[in-house]
């Protein structure tokens, strides 16, 4: 009886659920209209504020939106108020100018505050760093095709830039630091040499996060030729389409640069928690590896003295470093200075095209005869 008496008859049922199923749909699709309209209703309200030029009163808000053209006014402003104020919790800075403040203005108006109106900057730890890097060279190492394009895509779309210059490297600091902004890329490389250069800047990034030594074999850029270094690294650093490491090199006794996807067989040393070295208080790895390739020391030093007519004006204003001398007279300039870089000085002696002329330095002169001799000899008939 209880059982019979707690069920409706299938008629009854069907009938009531026929007058119920379709009104609490319509509720449901009006609720899901009435937060559509109201979320087109803050984003137009916001591209009206971004695009004018100055202050928008509420009575020129009011005409561009029907949701505040109420038939009592105090509701429309009530409106206004609560989707301003959402704005402002979802992080749009709005501000009411009163012509007190802009003596130009009649009324006082509503503006959005561009200098405060950015997105949250995006701060990495050391080993999420490290697992997206280890995950897209992992992606890039798959053959076929699509998967580079898609993981720049979405590396970039993670805010990485810097709020001064946008393009400048930025170091990867060790956990126990103040976090920083992390700029992640990979240079375009064959899906054969993708998966080693991800290991090898995992263990480069390990290495400099537990400030552990580590070893590896470099090859030089001019010769090709390989030696074995052992290595404090100091930072992780990007430029100009590569990433590099800076840290103190045991075989040459100074702090040098190496191109990361010339680094290989890294090695880190044992017994990460007990840290091999510390970075010189100070030292700025940024300054460093943004230092002029003038100021480099890639092979025993020897004093230069190069002449610059005035076609070569925007090299003489170059950084020849805190050792080198100037001496203007008319249009020529005179700097002396000590080139451990005489790769670099060759490039730019000979794009110059006779506009540098080298007065002292015997062995970059041989270099530039070594290096002319070479090429007249490739354009032999």
């Amino acid at each position: 009886m209880l059982y019979k008496s707690s069920v409706a008859k299938p008629g009854k049922r069907k009938q009531a659920s026929g007058g119920r199923g379709p009104k609490k749909k319509a509720a449901v699709d009006d609720d899901a209209s009435a937060r559509g309209d109201r979320s087109k209703r803050l984003l137009d309200l916001v591209m009206l504020l971004l695009r004018a030029r100055t202050p928008v009163t509420y009575r020129e808000i009011r005409e561009q939106f029907p949701g505040y053209q109420t038939a009592n006014a105090e509701a429309g402003l009530r409106a206004f108020e609560r989707d301003k104020a959402d704005l402002l919790e979802l992080g749009v800075p709005i501000r009411y100018i009163t012509p007190e403040e802009d003596d130009s203005l009649e009324d006082g108006g509503y503006v959005i505050d561009l200098k405060r109106f950015r997105l949250p900057e995006v701060r990495l730890t050391a080993d999420e760093v490290s697992a997206l890097v280890l995950a897209a060279s992992v992606a890039r190492a798959i053959p076929g095709g699509a998967y580079p394009k898609v993981v720049d895509l979405a590396l970039r779309k993670l805010a990485f830039d810097l709020p001064d210059k946008p393009d400048t490297p930025i170091e990867l600091f060790e956990s126990s630091r103040a976090p920083s902004p992390v700029v992640v890329h990979f240079p375009p490389v064959r899906a054969a040499a993708a998966e080693e250069l991800g290991e090898t800047f995992a263990t480069l990034e390990a290495s400099t996060r537990f400030r552990k030594r580590v070893t590896m074999t470099y090859q030089a850029a001019g010769t090709g030729s390989t030696s074995r270094r052992d290595v404090d690294p100091y930072g992780l650093v990007y430029r100009e389409g590569a990433w590099y490491l800076v840290g103190w090199c045991h075989l040459r006794r100074e702090v040098r640069s190496f191109r990361v996807d010339r680094i290989h067989e890294a090695v880190m040393a044992p017994k990460p928690k007990s840290p091999d070295f510390e970075r010189p208080a100070g030292f700025d790895v940024r300054a460093f590896v943004n230092r002029s390739p003038w100021t480099f020391t890639t092979e025993p030093v020897e004093q230069v003295t190069l002449e610059l007519s005035a076609l070569a004006a925007d090299t003489a204003n170059e950084d020849f470093g805190p050792a080198a001398r100037r001496a203007t007279d008319g249009g020529v300039v005179t700097i002396t200075f000590p080139c451990g870089n005489p790769e670099f000085a060759v490039s730019r002696i000979l794009a110059a095209k006779g506009a540098i002329v080298v007065r002292e330095g015997a062995r970059l002169v041989q270099r530039l005869a070594d290096e002319l001799t070479a090429v007249a000899a490739r354009y032999q008939p």
